[in-house]
């Protein structure tokens, strides 16, 4: 039997064993939410393993501004939609949603550690945020579905590491080559791929436009002898996303 809640943001309890337990953590009945006025933060673990939970349809117009650490890990959400107003998501917020295919509309400013790990039917890295500069540690391990990068990032300068290397984009086999996806992957290297592939997946005409260049810096060496024409200075200022 399915069922409507109202959340009213009350802290997680804590069970016999001292482990925390949000508000309606694994009753997989909630389907719908609907906040009490004036709530600005969804709590720890508020809707963790609520399989029923398959959209975020009430956040639209809500005035959620953070949602806490693993609110809805594990939980049936497929997709992401309606987040313009969060600024702050925890740590494994997402984790292990496994119906989850789409993100859309980040408009986050901080994103806590392996906030979309093993979410392994997430198809797209979309939309991250433009206010985030670094993709945590951990934030995509084992997405394993993912294949493209439908999004801009030219802004984003690192991502998460620890002492091992990779550990933002580690297991995404279907996204990166073997061996950018290994535990042990130069993160910057993985970044640059990303880079690269992003740039080529939002616009394929850009590609088009560079092999025409190459084309055309080829024949004016050809024709010419001159390495340093104008064809090729132009191409060099591609470099940095398209290295020859």
């Amino acid at each position: 039997m399915s069922k409507a809640v109202v959340y009213r943001g009350a802290d997680p309890t804590l069970d016999e064993y001292g482990v925390k337990l949000g508000e309606w953590e694994d009753d997989e009945e909630v389907y719908d939410v609907t906040f009490a006025d004036g709530l600005t933060e969804i709590k720890e673990y508020a809707f963790k393993g609520c399989k029923g939970l398959a959209n975020l349809s009430f956040l639209k117009d809500s005035s959620i501004t953070t949602v806490g650490d693993s609110a809805f890990e594990r939980s049936g959400i497929a997709s992401l939609q309606w987040m313009e107003r969060v600024r702050k998501f925890g740590h494994c917020t997402f984790r292990a949603c496994k119906d989850l295919r789409t993100i859309e509309g980040l408009g986050c400013e901080e994103m806590g550690e392996g906030c979309f790990a093993y979410c392994t039917l997430l198809k797209s890295m979309k939309g991250w945020p433009a206010s985030m500069t670094v993709i945590p540690l951990g934030t995509f391990v084992d997405c394993t579905g993912m294949t493209a990068v439908d999004c801009d990032l030219s802004h984003v300068t690192s991502i998460g590491v620890s002492e091992y290397g990779n550990r933002a984009f580690v297991g995404c086999t279907s996204l990166l080559p073997p061996s950018l996806s290994a535990w042990d992957a130069d993160p910057a290297a993985v970044l640059a791929f990303l880079k690269r592939k992003s740039f080529l997946e939002r616009a394929p005409e850009r590609r088009a436009f560079l092999c025409s260049l190459k084309h055309a810096q080829s024949d004016y060496y050809n024709r010419t002898g001159d390495p340093c024409g104008a064809s090729r200075r132009i191409i060099m200022e591609f470099a940095g996303l398209f290295p020859a």
